[in-house]
């Protein structure tokens, strides 16, 4: 989720899943460019999305017996959705059989990274990637999950971090933050356990495609 207090996205979207990946970082880089400022680390930010969503599409395209079945994907996914009427963003808000995972893109070109726990360490330099990522999906538990009815009480929420072109060496996993690299993000997402069957997993999408879910 990125945030400054420059910009804020004003348009109007009615369909969320219209958002392409690194929607808001793109406009926010375009922003301070046109300002005179740096706008490098924006436009990782945006690369490292779309490199994110190429990786998910693997997930959310429809097989060749899908299609012959007429079966929706067995995945769904959302980018650059908005929140606070546009200060801030999800970069990826994935529903699939494991339920809602809310995928925060972090683009470490070629530099070390590290992982010990909650702490994310990047060029010797901690974040707050983890608790951030935990921030993250707290928000869609408190704004989608209501939308969902009754059964949104049942629908897990898993905050995860994916890290782009850079590999990462871990002393130690966080207990409840999924934190892989691009090479095993795929692999890490279909190794949770499925709760959702492809009904639910296209009627969640359904309902936060809509902006007004996330108000």
């Amino acid at each position: 989720m990125t945030r400054t207090d420059e910009t804020v996205d004003r348009s109007r979207t009615l369909d969320l899943a219209r958002h392409y990946p690194g929607r808001r970082a793109g406009h926010v880089a375009a922003h301070v460019r046109g300002a005179g400022g740096p706008d490098r680390n924006w436009r990782l930010g945006a690369d490292g999305e779309l490199r994110t969503a190429q990786l998910l599409a693997s997930l959310t395209g429809r097989t060749r017996r899908d299609r012959l079945l007429g079966r929706p994907p067995r995945w769904r996914v959302l980018h650059s959705v908005p929140l606070d009427g546009g200060a801030a963003d999800l970069d990826h808000v994935l529903v699939g059989p494991p339920g809602i995972c809310v995928i925060n893109s972090r683009h470490h070109r070629r530099r070390p990274v590290l992982l010990d726990g909650d702490r994310l360490v990047v060029s010797g330099v901690s974040t707050d990637a983890v608790p951030r990522a935990r921030l993250e999906a707290q928000r869609v538990r408190e704004l989608l999950l209501p939308r969902l009815g009754a059964d949104g009480a049942r629908v897990p929420v898993r905050p995860v971090i994916a890290v782009i072109g850079a590999p990462m060496r871990v002393r130690r996993w966080p207990d409840d933050v999924v934190v892989a690299t691009e090479g095993a993000l795929v692999h890490a997402l279909r190794g949770l356990a499925a709760v959702l069957d492809p009904a639910e997993v296209e009627r969640i999408h359904g309902v936060a495609r809509r902006p007004e879910a996330w108000t």
